[in-house]
């Protein structure tokens, strides 16, 4: 680590984040950066400094999306859907239900340390 002298006389650290793109962050990624930012501020900084805050919520958001899309495929499988065509707002109202149930399965990850 380096230090710059400023002009009292102090070393300051010279600290700076290497360059990298920033990733897609989706829902979930957003979901795991907030709840880290608020309630793991020590963690949030100290993966901030290493430079993978935002590469391991992005790895953390597409493997919920994935286990989401999954839950939801499955759940769908499995019940009774009315049909797209004739009933669309019942299909809508059945669907969206059933991705409620997919995330209700799936947050709770986000939220893990």
């Amino acid at each position: 680590m380096t230090y710059t002298k400023n002009r009292e006389g102090y070393l300051i650290p010279s600290l700076s984040l290497p360059n990298q793109s920033n990733p897609y962050l989706n829902r979930y990624a957003r979901l795991r950066l907030e709840y880290l930012e608020q309630n793991k501020p020590t963690l949030c900084d100290q993966l901030m400094l290493e430079g993978t805050l935002l590469t391991s919520c992005s790895r953390i958001g597409r493997t919920a999306q994935r286990m989401v899309d999954k839950t939801l495929h499955a759940l769908m499988q499995t019940t009774q859907m009315p049909d797209r065509r004739t009933n669309p707002l019942g299909w809508a109202q059945l669907t969206n239900s059933l991705k409620k149930q997919a995330e209700e399965a799936v947050l709770p990850m986000l939220y893990e340390i």
